[in-house]
C-alpha cells in the first residue's frame, strides 16, 4: 500500500486527478510509523485491523470507520485474514470552502466510530463513505463531482457532531455559544483569507463585533490557541509551501511572502513551530525530492 517511504513520510500518489485514492487492502503486512499530507479513512469489511496513534491503539472490527487528520504519524496492523478500504485524499480539495480549512485544522487527529454505536452519526458517515466507495469503483457521468461533494458532506458532519465544541471539549448548545463559535468560525475564515496582510487582534475583533478582550477569551476557548498563534501557523505554512515548492526565491521573499514583517520574525517564529530554520527546512524537503526520484 506504501509506495513511497522516506523515513516516516509517505508520499501519496492520487490515482484520481480529483486528488484521491481508494485502496481495497487485501494484505496481511503492517506497515511502520508513518505520516502523509492527505487524510486517511480505513474501514475493515472482512475482519479486523488496528491503527496506533502514539500509546493509543484502536482496534477496528468489521465496519468501523476511523478518520485520521494530515500530518499524525500512525502504524497499521493487519490480521492474517481481513480486507479493508482505505480511502486518502488531498485536504487542500477543501480548502477553499467557507470554514472548512479551520476544520481541518481544529479537527482531533483521529475519529474512531464504531459500528456497534449505531448512532445516526455512524450511519451518515458510513452512507456517504459507501457512496464513494461505489462511485470511485464505477464508471457513471458526474463521477468525481458525487465523490466530492460526499466528502463536503463527511467533512459537514463532522463539523456539526465532532468539533462544535469549546476548547475544553464541551458541546454547544446555547444560542449564545453558537454564536460565538460562528463569530471565531467567520474570524479564522477572515485571517485563511488574509493572513499575509498586516493584520491585527483589533482589526478581526472588530470585524466580528467584539471588544479586544472579549475576542482574545472566546478565540482561545473555542480554538484552544490564540489569535496570533493561529495566525502564525497560517503563516508558516505558506512558508513552508514556498520554501519547497519554488526553490528559486530567498528566505528574504519567501519571509515577505508569507505576511512576516521581518526576518527576525520569520526565523523565529518559523524556527517555534518547526523546531529547525527555514534554510535547513528547504535543504531537508529538497534532499526528500531528490530521494523519490
Amino acid at each position: 500500500m506504501i509506495e513511497i517511504l522516506n523515513g516516516m513520510h509517505e508520499t501519496i500518489h492520487y490515482e484520481c486527478s480529483l486528488g484521491l485514492r481508494l485502496y481495497h487492502n487485501k494484505n496481511f503486512e503492517d506497515y511502520p510509523e508513518h505520516w502523509h499530507g492527505g487524510i486517511e479513512m480505513i474501514m475493515p469489511t472482512k475482519g479486523g485491523y488496528e491503527v496506533i496513534v502514539g500509546e493509543e491503539h484502536f482496534l477496528l472490527e468489521t465496519e468501523d470507520i476511523i478518520l485520521i487528520r494530515s500530518g499524525v504519524i500512525h502504524s497499521l496492523k493487519a490480521p492474517s485474514l481481513g480486507e479493508r478500504y482505505i480511502l486518502q485524499f488531498d485536504a487542500a480539495l477543501l480548502y477553499h470552502l467557507k470554514e472548512m480549512e479551520t476544520l481541518l485544522h481544529i479537527i482531533p487527529p483521529v475519529i474512531f466510530l464504531k459500528k456497534e454505536d449505531r448512532d445516526s452519526f455512524y450511519g451518515s458517515i458510513k452512507k456517504k463513505l459507501d457512496k464513494i466507495i461505489e462511485e470511485y469503483q464505477g464508471s457513471s457521468g458526474f463521477r468525481e463531482a458525487s465523490i466530492y461533494a460526499a466528502l463536503i458532506e463527511i467533512y459537514v458532519e463532522l463539523g456539526r457532531n465532532k468539533v462544535c465544541k469549546d476548547g475544553a471539549g464541551r458541546q454547544i448548545h446555547t444560542l449564545k455559544q453558537q454564536e460565538y463559535f460562528e463569530a471565531v468560525m467567520n474570524a479564522s475564515t477572515y485571517i485563511n483569507q488574509h493572513f499575509m496582510e498586516n493584520l491585527t487582534l483589533g482589526e478581526v475583533a472588530r470585524i466580528c463585533g467584539f471588544s479586544k478582550y472579549h475576542f482574545t477569551r472566546i478565540f482561545k476557548q473555542y480554538m484552544n490557541m490564540t489569535f496570533y498563534e493561529y495566525l502564525n501557523s497560517k503563516r508558516v505554512k505558506r512558508a513552508e509551501e514556498l520554501l519547497y515548492n519554488t526553490r528559486e526565491m530567498s528566505i528574504t521573499d519567501v519571509a515577505m511572502g508569507s505576511g512576516f514583517s521581518s526576518m527576525s520574525a520569520f526565523n523565529r517564529t518559523f524556527k517555534m513551530i518547526k523546531h529547525c530554520s527555514p534554510s535547513d527546512y528547504r535543504k531537508i524537503k529538497q534532499q526528500m525530492y531528490e530521494s523519490e526520484e
